[in-house]
């Protein structure tokens, strides 16, 4: 069972934000339990990596936005959760290549090694998805932010690869800006704390949403909603024969979640 969501959620993005809806979907679920034992293999690299190795296409996970199903009882940093770029356009569209070929072939006589960005020196949970088309795409998941990377080029073999940026086209180029500015901030962390890359905003409603959700898959009432979001106390002075103002709050943080669970998560991606 779940434990009920804390503030420590309000940190996360709404990449996050979208899985956590979608795992509590009890169609997802069952998806999921038909279709995972011809997913993809994981593979964990010398340098810390993950390694998914698709070996076909993954239909039926794509109708819910992913490139192949991930397992809805971990949360996204463990559950290897890759979005397709279509419905995530912060999705990064970058080249990798071989570093040491580069050099060799003089590509990089005025780069200074401080401003290579390379995928295996980053300091934080990287998964690797393979396609079958031999396309990579690449999740760079700490808590605080979501950075996803897509590459349809040729690239190395391994994760020891240089990252170059291609931002394509006008319509998503904000979005992917900002994902580019916080990869080169995790990129210059080394592994510190990102103090650059800030809280998101706006989250409670969403936090609201999730308690909301779990409380009553486990049998709890609007009053037990109300309970742990507004606080006890609050709740004892103002509600009065089951009719509160809280108690509306408590409903709607309810439906509010359903929505999201049931199709709205998509758009928390857009």
């Amino acid at each position: 069972m779940r434990r009920l969501l804390n503030s420590t959620g309000l940190r996360w993005p709404n990449a996050v934000w979208a899985w956590e809806f979608l795992r509590r979907n009890q169609d997802y679920i069952a998806d999921y339990l038909r279709f995972h034992e011809a997913g993809p293999k994981v593979f964990a690299l010398k340098s810390g990596s993950h390694l998914v190795i698709g070996e076909q296409r993954y239909e039926e996970a794509r109708k819910w936005g992913l490139l192949f199903f991930a397992d809805p009882s971990k949360r996204a940093e463990d559950a290897a959760v890759f979005w397709k770029p279509s419905v995530f356009p912060a999705t990064i569209p970058v080249a990798l290549r071989n570093p040491e070929r580069e050099k060799e072939r003089e590509r990089l006589d005025n780069w200074d090694e401080a401003d290579m960005v390379i995928l295996s020196e980053l300091c934080c949970n990287r998964y690797i998805f393979e396609s079958v088309n031999q396309s990579r795409h690449v999740v760079l998941a700490p808590r605080r932010y979501w950075l996803q990377l897509y590459c349809d080029s040729t690239h190395p073999l391994d994760d020891r690869a240089l990252i170059s940026f291609r931002i394509d086209g006008a319509r998503h180029a904000n979005k992917r800006i900002e994902s580019v500015r916080q990869l080169l901030t995790l990129h210059r962390s080394s592994g510190r704390k990102l103090s650059s890359i800030s809280r998101r905003r706006g989250t409670e409603t969403l936090a609201q949403a999730i308690t909301a959700l779990d409380i009553r898959e486990r049998g709890g009432s609007y009053k037990d909603i109300a309970r742990h979001i507004f606080g006890e106390a609050l709740v004892n002075k103002s509600w009065s024969g089951g009719h509160s103002p809280l108690k509306q709050k408590a409903r709607r943080a309810f439906e509010r979640g359903q929505q999201y669970r049931d199709g709205k998560y998509l758009e928390l991606l857009s």
